[in-house]
């Protein structure tokens, strides 16, 4: 009995040892779970302390760098090594980078820099981890715009008055508007900004003024057709003109076409002469035509001996003009009903007397004039930009010490639209590739042409379709004889002086009282230095109803955002800083 006991308790002993082993064995399993736990937690938070320094250093140094308006380098260590906190760790080699888009041709920017940070082994081992990080940018354009004015005073020549352009019942805008100045609703009705709707998508419409908008008795804040999206003003101003546009254009062109290689030739016989770019669109190619013209004097008679001179200086110019009767200098005659104009429309019917005959084979190209203004038309399947120069100087044949400058104009002579657009309404197809980019150095000008609705061509016959982003640099989008289309406003017929600073076009017959020629629907972008008159009409300098011109109906080609026409501005903030919107974030991990 004794021995049983004995035997007992020392089987206890044993059990309550295997017991207080195998507890062990799991504390330190436990323990050792723990602390690989911990130290895994602290390795992950230094990865992510890593990161966020990282992203830290591109924003505390990087950004500054590459929204700078002298950034231009292809890559640039603006900080060696910053420490954020010992216990926290820092950031290394910020750097900002500027790569072209092959797609776009626009800059894009990018910014990296290396983030770490510290964690303690099990040893107690302090150990680094670092991560570099990479932000990307994408330039914002003026293509981002359906509607964008820097002045909302007129423009297009001289005797504008001191009045600013009214938005007035009939217009409709879609998209994005934004002015730098007031927006001014008109006397008699309201515009409509309207929202982007399609069957399977919607956008809201946003107007924005750097000014103040200002309402009228007849168009109200809160009228319910007014603003069907959002509005605000006091806005931060697009800084203007278009950074480099011209430059950046000129320097990439594919195509350079001379506007201005008689006129300041010794050559007597070329003085005063321009030449004409002419380029129609068709599917897989542009025709490309020039041919020289004579600049009229730009010169307005002070008095009646100058007024005398005047009219004689235009004889050189046009033999149909004619004066039967100068005594006390009275008007000239014209013989027949005639179109007198700065510059002659239509080729020559001889194609000998071209300058050029030639056409482009290029499913994408930069097409700059020099000195000169160009005619567009047709259907475009590509993409596309058509420039121009800023105005031209010259020296007036009929006296060699007045100088003058021409706009380099871009003129609208027909429909131009996509090839995939709605064969009707020109309405932009989602998604289509073909983009059209017309960049001005003086004014886009809806030419006065059968096509385009001239005397009284009214809706049915006078639309006029554009499928393009449109900037007219240093003066507006506008139409052909605003200011002069009736006997109110000929110089001919004994009325004031209203040249349109295009031409002397005052001495062009009237087209009557009226001059009605439809609507202008756009489905791009119109961007301008100045507001352009689309119409005139009663009341106003133009006493007569319905007026002259045309209505407006302006849609935004969203395509636009897929990418712009080839090397299209950017914007720019007001302090020249780069406008830049976020387009990726993420870890680097080489080329």
């Amino acid at each position: 009995m004794k021995t049983f006991i004995r035997n007992q308790h020392g089987f206890v002993v044993f059990v309550s040892l295997i017991m207080v082993m195998i507890s062990l064995g799991y504390t330190v399993g436990y323990l050792h779970f723990v602390m690989g736990e911990r130290i895994l937690f602290s390795q992950r938070l230094a990865e992510t302390r890593a990161r966020y320094n990282a992203l830290s250093g591109i924003s505390e140094q990087g950004n500054a760098l590459i929204r700078g308006p002298n950034f231009n380098t292809a890559n640039d260590t603006t900080l060696d090594d910053a420490e954020i906190d010992q216990m926290l760790g820092g950031y290394r080699d910020v750097q900002g980078m500027m790569k072209e888009n092959l797609v776009t041709h626009r800059s894009q920017r990018h910014g990296r820099a290396t983030g770490w940070s510290t964690y303690n082994s099990f040893v107690n081992e302090s150990i680094e981890v670092e991560y570099t990080m990479e932000v990307n940018y994408r330039a914002r354009g003026f293509e981002e715009f359906m509607y964008l004015t820097n002045e909302e005073m007129p423009g297009g020549g001289p005797w504008l008055g001191t009045t600013g352009v009214t938005f007035g019942n009939g217009e409709i805008l879609e998209g994005l508007v934004y002015s730098n100045d007031d927006l001014t609703m008109s006397n008699f009705g309201c515009p409509q900004f309207v929202n982007y709707e399609t069957d399977d998508d919607f956008e809201q419409s946003q107007v924005y003024t750097a000014g103040i908008f200002n309402y009228s008795t007849a168009c109200q804040e809160n009228n319910a057709n007014l603003f069907a999206g959002v509005h605000a003003d006091s806005m931060p101003r697009i800084a203007w003109p278009p950074y480099e546009g011209q430059d950046l254009i000129r320097s990439k062109a594919d195509y350079i076409y001379h506007g201005n290689a008689l006129i300041n030739t010794m050559d007597i016989d070329h003085k005063d002469w321009h030449i004409m770019t002419h380029l129609e669109f068709s599917p897989g190619q542009i025709f490309v035509k020039q041919w020289k013209y004579l600049i009229p004097p730009i010169h307005v008679p002070q008095n009646a001996a100058e007024q005398d001179l005047f009219l004689d200086s235009l004889m050189m110019y046009y033999p149909k003009f004619y004066r039967d009767n100068f005594a006390g200098g009275s008007p000239g005659v014209f013989l027949g009903d005639i179109e007198l104009q700065h510059f002659d429309f239509f080729p020559p019917a001889n194609p000998a007397d071209l300058i050029i005959d030639d056409v482009i084979m290029a499913p994408e190209a930069v097409i700059w004039i020099d000195g000169g203004q160009v005619q567009v038309e047709g259907e475009i399947q590509g993409r596309y930009t058509v420039a121009t120069s800023s105005p031209e100087p010259y020296k007036m044949y009929h006296d060699s010490t007045l100088v003058r400058e021409l706009n380099c104009n871009i003129w609208i002579m027909d429909d131009i639209w996509y090839t995939d657009s709605n064969p009707t309404t020109k309405y932009v197809t989602p998604g289509s590739p073909n983009r059209l980019g017309l960049l001005s150095g003086g004014n886009i000008i809806v030419a006065n042409t059968t096509a385009n609705g001239k005397r009284n061509g009214g809706v049915a016959n006078g639309n006029v379709r554009i499928n393009a982003a449109m900037i007219a640099m240093n003066e507006s989008f506008i139409i052909q004889y605003w200011q002069n289309s009736t006997t109110l406003y000929n110089f001919v017929n004994g009325g004031a002086i209203k040249g349109d600073g295009r031409s002397v076009s005052m001495f062009r017959p009237p087209t009557g009282a009226t001059d009605i020629r439809g609507t202008v629907m756009i489905y791009g972008s119109v961007v301008q230095e100045k507001r352009g008159y689309l119409k005139r009409n009663n009341p106003g300098p133009y006493a007569i109803s319905p007026g002259i011109g045309y209505e407006k109906d302006y849609h935004y080609d969203r395509n636009l955002r897929t990418f712009p026409p080839p090397e299209w501005p950017e914007t720019k903030n007001s302090d020249g800083s780069s406008s830049l919107e976020l387009s990726g974030i993420g870890e680097y991990l080489g080329e």
